[in-house]
């Protein structure tokens, strides 16, 4: 249940000293991750699945998976008309289990940060729980940085960075994608700046272990360039994660420092 220091959101102005500390932020992000590594991977094989059925049932080839021709990045292969259709709404299936593997992975650090066990039933439960709520935000987040990006780019960066909290805000306390948005608004104020060197140091991260695993290792095993493309898929599955962690750390940290919340306190919303 909401307390009514949640629902009245008074958040404080950041005093001095109170600002989220870059490096400690993505050091958490680092350590939540690498515990739970093989646990959030699992939620993305799950979610990823209808998307490759449909390309197995339509005959699409999948890179590493389905078709030694698609093993090199660089060589592309030709769908065939009757492809679309099954890949469409395995990818559209794909894309909504993308939001609950959003909200199981913000319980989950939520969850490790309070000290406490965590477990994919856990996990799923409330991402499942928090569907809706989700799917709303981040199209919502979507559609206002899309818009911020047509204006000349810096309005887009702005708004990514006001709205870097708001799905963990639907997860942790409960309210509507609205109120999340506004919530995540009033959080980050006087931090966006901070919020987007985090950001930025671990997109460049993802984009190294990205370029190894789709354009090196394929090429280091030439005789058996499948080889090196699978292992790539499976790098690139594991740190695929990395970047839906640190929204979580980020409003942790916002709470505690904005409002002497405790994560302990964060958590007792799952109990």
């Amino acid at each position: 249940m909401q307390s009514a220091a949640l629902q009245q959101d008074p958040t404080p102005a950041v005093a001095a000293g109170r600002e989220l500390a870059v490096g400690r932020v993505i050091s958490t992000t680092f350590s939540v991750w690498s515990k739970h590594l093989l646990l959030f991977a699992v939620l993305s094989v799950v979610a990823m699945l209808p998307m490759v059925l449909g390309a197995i049932l339509g005959g699409t080839a999948i890179p590493g998976l389905t078709s030694p021709a698609a093993a090199n990045p660089l060589r592309p292969v030709e769908p065939h008309m009757g492809a679309i259709g099954p890949f469409i709404i395995g990818a559209l299936v794909t894309g909504l289990l993308f939001f609950v593997e959003v909200g199981a992975i913000t319980h989950g650090v939520i969850q490790h940060l309070a000290g406490k066990t965590v477990s994919l039933g856990g996990m799923l439960n409330t991402g499942l729980r928090r569907f809706v709520p989700l799917l709303l935000v981040g199209l919502g987040s979507y559609f206002l940085v899309l818009f911020g990006m047509l204006l000349l780019f810096v309005p887009g960066v702005f708004l990514a960075c006001a709205l870097a909290v708001a799905l963990p805000a639907v997860v942790a306390e409960e309210i509507g994608a609205g109120a999340a948005i506004g919530r995540s608004f009033r959080l980050t104020k006087s931090n966006r700046l901070r919020i987007f060197a985090i950001f930025l140091v671990l997109m460049l991260a993802s984009l190294a272990v990205n370029t190894v695993g789709n354009f090196v290792l394929p090429r280091l095993t030439p005789f058996a360039p499948m080889v090196g493309t699978v292992i790539g898929l499976i790098i690139n599955l594991l740190f695929g994660t990395l970047i839906w962690v640190a929204p979580s750390v980020v409003y942790q940290d916002l709470r505690r420092a904005k409002e002497g919340t405790s994560t302990a306190e964060l958590a007792q919303v799952f109990e």
